[in-house]
């Protein structure tokens, strides 16, 4: 990697490589939106945190905190979209994510407006801050964040609904999208059988998804589900499986503490 770029870009194109290359990728969500919890996790040498700007606590301001206290690791960063709109993925990207997941892409026109805005020209249409803003780690963006971005860039779409499985060899048709990510809850419950995940509707759409990311060459993700977990998910070929997030570590450390206090008191 070019020591002239900026950092930010290093860590997203070495994540994309790392994509690319069919490896499955350690990775845990943060939803707190606070940069300390985010580097704890980043320290244990994940490859990917998933910032969940959608349904999590944190906001632009507190990503671009996240951003800052990851760059000294490889870890790269993840944000799932709150919207599909030009300003949040401007925003986001500006703040430094490495990779940016949109939630409930159902039609390739959706899918087309997201990537441009996602894009510098002539790919996209995505515009152009040359100020101190978060992604400037080294104060100003350099002339090489601009010939390199979209390079570093990443691109996940989430499947979500039964339109986007009635679009989905269009939407994995398209050249510039990196990966697809199930999110189990809400495709279940859009298929009117929320958390049955052993109903054939919901395991047939499972198997539409598998086999045509695999026949398209895309990569895949998925949320852990009942009966199947991250190292399941990781068997079946999805490389993003993200393995828990800060609130469900803390969660469980505390719980651990009262379990064993319990048994020792007997």
């Amino acid at each position: 990697m070019s020591a002239s770029l900026p950092r930010c870009l290093e860590k997203g194109r070495l994540f994309r490589q790392k994509l690319k290359s069919g490896q499955n990728l350690s990775g845990a969500w943060s939803t707190l939106g606070l940069a300390q919890a985010t580097a704890l996790m980043a320290r244990a040498g994940l490859d990917y945190v998933l910032i969940d700007l959608e349904h999590g606590q944190g906001g632009v301001a507190g990503l671009a905190a996240q951003v800052q206290a990851l760059l000294v690791y490889d870890t790269a960063v993840m944000v799932r979209l709150p919207d599909h709109s030009e300003g949040a993925i401007k925003r986001v990207l500006d703040a430094g994510a490495n990779i940016i997941m949109a939630p409930v892409v159902d039609t390739p026109a959706q899918a087309s407006a997201i990537l441009s805005a996602a894009l510098f020209a002539p790919e996209g249409n995505r515009g152009v801050a040359v100020g101190a803003i978060p992604a400037a780690d080294q104060g100003y963006l350099p002339l090489e964040y601009f010939a390199h971005a979209n390079e570093a860039t990443t691109v996940v779409f989430q499947i979500e609904s039964p339109e986007s499985l009635e679009n989905l060899e269009r939407l994995m048709s398209m050249d510039r999208v990196d990966g697809f990510f199930v999110g189990p809850n809400d495709l279940s419950a859009s298929l009117g059988v929320f958390r049955r995940f052993e109903d054939p509707e919901f395991t047939r759409a499972m198997s539409d998804i598998e086999s045509t990311a695999r026949r398209k060459g895309k990569a895949l993700g998925c949320l852990p589900y009942a009966g199947s977990d991250s190292a399941a998910l990781h068997a079946r070929g999805m490389q993003l499986a993200p393995g828990g997030s800060d609130q469900a570590f803390l969660r469980a450390g505390a719980s651990a503490i009262v379990s064993q206090l319990e048994t020792d008191n007997g």
